[in-house]
This record gives C-alpha cells, sequence and structure tokens, in this order.
C-alpha cells in the first residue's frame, strides 16, 4: 500500500514539472505585447525606426525612388517651412491676445522633430512630417487671415465714413491742398480694397500667407488715411502693432531680442 502512494506521488509529481514551466513560459510570452516591447526599447535605449510609428497599413514605400524624392522634397520643405515659421512667430508676438503661442510652439517642435529625421537620413519618414508640419502651417495662417480680415475692414469701413465726411464738408472743395488730400486718400481707399479682394482671392486658392500679404498691405494703407485725415498726432500710437507687423517686425523691445523661431512663452 505504501509503495503504491509512493507509486502515486512520483507521477503526480512528473506531471506538474511537466506543466509549471510551460504556464510561466506562457505567461512570460503574454506579458511580451506591443506596450511591453514599446517600454523595453525605451528602457534598454534600443533603436526605433521611424516605421514602427506609423500602422502597417500606413507605412511609406521604401524604395530607392521613394528616398530620391523624400531628400527633393525635405530639403525644399525645410527652407520653406522655416521661412513660414519665421513669419508666424512676428505674428504670435504681436498679436499675443489670439492665444495662437501653443500651435506655434507645437508647429515648432514638429519641424525640429521632421529635420532630426532628415539628419538621421530617415528621408522618406522625414518627408511625410515635414508635408504634415506644411499642413498644420497653413491651417495657422487660415486663422491669421480671418483675424486680419476682420482688421483690415474694420478700419477700411472708417476709412470711408472719413473719407465721406471729408468730401461733404464745403470748404474742402475750394481749397486745392484740401482737395489733393481728399483724392490721394480715395486712391489710397481703392487700392486698400483692392488687396482685400486679392486677399480673398488667395484664401479661395488656399494661399494663405499670400492673403497676409495682401491684407498687411491693406492695413497700412488704412492707417495712412486714418493718421492723414485725424487731428496731427491724436492717433499715432494707436496703430504701432500693425505698422511693425506690416513690416513683419516685433513691436516689443523685449521679445524682439530673439531672432530665433523657438518657442514662444508670453512674458509675465
Amino acid at each position: 500500500m505504501k509503495l503504491k502512494t509512493t507509486n502515486m506521488l512520483c507521477v503526480v509529481c512528473f506531471i506538474l514539472s511537466l506543466i509549471i514551466p510551460s504556464l510561466v513560459f506562457s505567461q512570460q510570452k503574454a506579458d511580451t505585447g506591443p506596450q511591453v516591447k514599446d517600454q523595453q526599447k525605451q528602457t534598454t535605449g534600443k533603436r526605433v525606426h521611424p516605421r514602427e510609428e506609423y500602422p502597417p497599413d500606413q507605412r511609406p514605400e521604401e524604395d530607392y525612388l521613394a528616398r530620391f524624392k523624400g531628400i527633393e522634397v525635405s530639403e525644399r520643405l525645410m527652407q520653406d517651412n522655416l521661412e513660414n515659421i519665421y513669419i508666424l512667430k512676428v505674428i504670435v508676438l504681436n498679436f499675443k491676445q489670439q492665444g495662437w503661442e501653443k500651435e506655434y510652439n507645437e508647429i515648432y517642435e514638429e519641424y525640429k522633430k521632421a529635420v532630426a529625421k532628415y539628419y538621421k537620413r530617415q528621408v522618406i519618414y522625414s518627408r511625410l512630417e515635414l508635408e504634415r508640419n506644411k499642413k498644420n502651417i497653413s491651417d495657422l495662417f487660415k486663422k491669421i487671415v480671418g483675424v486680419y480680415q476682420d482688421q483690415a475692414h474694420t478700419m477700411l469701413d472708417e476709412c470711408a465714413d472719413k473719407i465721406l465726411n471729408f468730401s461733404l464738408d464745403e470748404k474742402n472743395k475750394y481749397d486745392p491742398n484740401r482737395s489733393r488730400v481728399l483724392f490721394q486718400n480715395m486712391m489710397r481707399l481703392w487700392i486698400a480694397y483692392g488687396q482685400t479682394d486679392d486677399a480673398d482671392s488667395s484664401v479661395l486658392d488656399n494661399q494663405y500667407k499670400s492673403a497676409v500679404y495682401h491684407l498687411r498691405i491693406a492695413k497700412s494703407y488704412a492707417i495712412n488715411i486714418l493718421e492723414d485725415l485725424s487731428p496731427e498726432g491724436e492717433r499715432k500710437e494707436e496703430f504701432r502693432v500693425h505698422k511693425a507687423d506690416n513690416m513683419n517686425r516685433v513691436l516689443s523691445g523685449e521679445t524682439a531680442k530673439s531672432t530665433s523661431p523657438g518657442p514662444q512663452t508670453s512674458p509675465k
């Protein structure tokens, strides 16, 4: 009886010795899912290829032609996007009340990440991120255009009222100098409204940066009219920000010290 019991225990121990290791192995295998792999890559410092950042069905071709095209497009967008980022920086600093800083900083960091991939010879993925960066830049320009349009039309509406009142003043009809002022400002107003029309056309073509340029010109003409038809010095300080912005400059001396397109933080 004791022999049988001993044999049974031996059999049970043998079976357990086979089952337990397999359970442990399967548990270890289950713990190596995608998230755990990512954590392992981060903790071990293992290099992760950019393709791992994209789902398999969204990964681009990685052949010779794709690399050649990636180099060409990346080099062009690196220059174009950086130029646009500099322009955005000026606008964001001049109109901090619009709350564009967060988007600008995200665009700048996105640009840095894309350029870093280019320097690491990951040109195919650098191209993808620079193209995405270009779209985000365009989206921010689109928001800026909406604000610029409101500013320009508000100024021009006031200009039209001032010119109307000036033209109806009888004493201006027989004064050659005042008649010259009236004619000059009428021409300015005509040109300014023409610039807003050109801006509208640029918006229809999704050329938002061009629209910004047209609206800056329109605001410049409007400011000249308002200052010309107002008592001397009355509105000198009112348009300081717009004057600086129209020349693609930052008004504040404190913020103008930084000429790099890096992340922006409003002074406290």
